[in-house]
């Protein structure tokens, strides 16, 4: 509760200042903290274009990969450019998640939230239907053989371990979970047949589903999910109710971003949110679910969230 009271006030002093027009100098680096072709990637790569194919952002935004450490690493480096209004870092609720179940040093309130643009999920996918017709054809052969099934997913203590915990204790078979630096990483290993399954948003699977180089187990969203995942059954539907998670995808600055960069930040955000281009090119053709706040909603949005996470992770025996 002091945290989210501390960074609402924090971000609602800074824009309620109303400091002088503010624009960016020179090159913009937008952190990703994880491997190219990830989900942060995907998100960061599409709002970039969507700033310049609209004319939007006046000035040259480099994507910046910063992967390991379970998101550490970025933001550790964000964290370091403290009061520099030319950067940006993609914020995810697995990027939060880990600094809560690795005690990491960079913890939400060392960053100054500017947006959130959508709210995502997470799907199951295995290469063919030939390696498992469904989630149940997955169960047999691990209940056969323990521990000889292999889950892929971003890093320990991420998102993608939280539902891989959530479902396996629903089991009564045991799998094993393999972590990656980043989705990208995880679908070159599940492609080359160094996995058995892996977990994904859709935004990262997407494409293999619909050209049937990946075939989907179970969705851990509340609500199915559209096209190429319509036909994919929530793992509530499929006899596991409570397994499903919902994470937003937002953007931070490093600490003490100047007051007129945050509420620039913050309105190009939001001019991006309002395109046909991002609306069509990345929410509905990603799968996601649109949904935008501003620098001090998101705040305050966050700090529940990360109190939401400590819970699970607790309950999950991530952290003590």
């Amino acid at each position: 509760m002091q945290v989210r009271m501390i960074l609402a006030a924090a971000v609602a002093m800074g824009i309620g200042a109303q400091a002088q027009a503010w624009e960016p100098e020179g090159t913009v680096e937008f952190v990703v903290p994880y491997s190219a072709g990830g989900g942060s990637d995907v998100n960061a790569r599409m709002l970039a274009e969507t700033w310049r194919a609209n004319d939007i952002v006046d000035a040259n935004v480099v994507v910046l990969n910063k992967p390991g450490g379970s998101g550490a690493v970025g933001n550790t480096y964000a964290f370091s450019k403290t009061g520099n209004p030319n950067t940006l870092m993609t914020f995810i609720a697995g990027q939060m998640m880990s600094t809560i179940s690795n005690d990491a040093a960079v913890k939400l309130e060392n960053v100054t939230p500017l947006a959130t643009l959508s709210v995502d999920t997470l799907v199951l996918v295995t290469r063919s239907a030939d390696d498992f017709a469904d989630f149940d054809a997955l169960v047999a052969a691990a209940s056969a053989e323990p521990n000889s099934i292999t889950i892929g997913g971003v890093s320990r203590g991420s998102e993608d371990h939280l539902v891989f915990t959530m479902l396996s204790d629903s089991l009564d078979a045991e799998l094993q979970y393999v972590p990656f630096d980043g989705g990208g990483d995880a679908l070159s290993a599940l492609l080359g047949g160094h996995v058995d399954a892996a977990i994904f948003n859709p935004s990262e699977i997407g494409q293999q589903v619909a050209a049937g180089r990946a075939h989907p187990l179970g969705a851990f969203s509340e609500e199915r999910l559209s096209e190429p995942f319509d036909s994919t059954a929530t793992f509530a539907e499929l006899g596991y109710p409570g397994v499903a998670i919902s994470l937003f995808r937002g953007y931070a600055g490093p600490p003490e971003m100047p007051a007129e960069a945050v509420a620039y930040w913050e309105e190009k955000l939001k001019a991006a949110y309002d395109t046909e281009m991002w609306q069509q090119d990345y929410i509905q053709d990603k799968g996601l679910v649109a949904r935008f706040m501003g620098a001090e909603e998101s705040a305050e949005f966050y700090a529940a969230e990360a109190e939401k996470y400590e819970r699970l992770l607790k309950a999950a025996g991530f952290i003590d």
